[in-house]
Parts: C-alpha cells; sequence; structure tokens
C-alpha cells in the first residue's frame, strides 16, 4: 500500500516574514490518514512543495510503528515474554568465550583436550567475518 493523495487541509493567515504554514493529509487505499505541516517560505514554488509532499509521503510510508497496527478493545497479552532466541553471532561468541575460559583452565586430560579441539574446530567452521 501506499500514500497516493495529498491535500491541502489547512492554509494559516501568512506570518509578517512571508512565509504561510499550511497542513497537508495524506491518504490511501488501506493506509492510516496522517498529516505534515509544512512552511510555505518565498522561495518556494509549486514544484518545491510537490517535491516535499512526494518525500512526506515515502516516509510516511517507509516508517510504520506498532501503532498503526493497535485497535482499540485490543486485548494486550499478559504472559510472560520469552526472551528471544540468540543471533547466530551471538552463539558463536558464546563459543568462542567457552572455548577461552576451558583453554585457560589448563586442563590436560585427553577428554579435555578433545573436547577443546573439537569446540575450536566448530568455531572455526561456523565462523563468518562479520562476527569480527
Amino acid at each position: 500500500m501506499a500514500y497516493t493523495t495529498a491535500t491541502l487541509v489547512v492554509k494559516d493567515p501568512a506570518l509578517p516574514d512571508g512565509r504561510t504554514q499550511i497542513t497537508v493529509e495524506f491518504t490511501g487505499a488501506g493506509e492510516v490518514t496522517k498529516r505534515a505541516n509544512y512552511m510555505v517560505g518565498p522561495s518556494d514554488t509549486a514544484t518545491s512543495i510537490r517535491r516535499w509532499a512526494i518525500a512526506t509521503a515515502k516516509s510516511f510510508a517507509d516508517v510504520k510503528t506498532i501503532a498503526d497496527n493497535l485497535t482499540v478493545g485490543q486485548s494486550v497479552n499478559l504472559g510472560a515474554i520469552a526472551d528471544p532466541a540468540p543471533t547466530a553471532q551471538q552463539v558463536w561468541q558464546a563459543k568462542v568465550n567457552r572455548y577461552l575460559a576451558g583453554k585457560d583452565l589448563g586442563l590436560a586430560g585427553a577428554t579435555a583436550v578433545a573436547d577443546l579441539a573439537a569446540l575450536k574446530a566448530d568455531i572455526e567452521a561456523t565462523y563468518l567475518s562479520a562476527y569480527l
């Protein structure tokens, strides 16, 4: 969906410096009606106001907020909120931290050495350059 219409709905009286504030209402099929103010100055042209309206309509379409989806009477879930799943980078960093902690312990047993080698191999296999 997109905003397709910009309608001048308020034009304030001109200020002593020649500027006039206008309020424009933006509408489009399936879009929440929004308004924006613009201070028209002496150097503005119909084209500059049109450019502003196009940019404003685009910014409204680009910025959707949770408020756009809220409706009066809607219930809010009061149940416990689960922690978000860790990202791949967070999982990788946790492996690095475990490896460094295990290595710092200086364990010399065959099982510990094999476990550390396996963990290091996993770290290297799952490494992405964006992680550093």
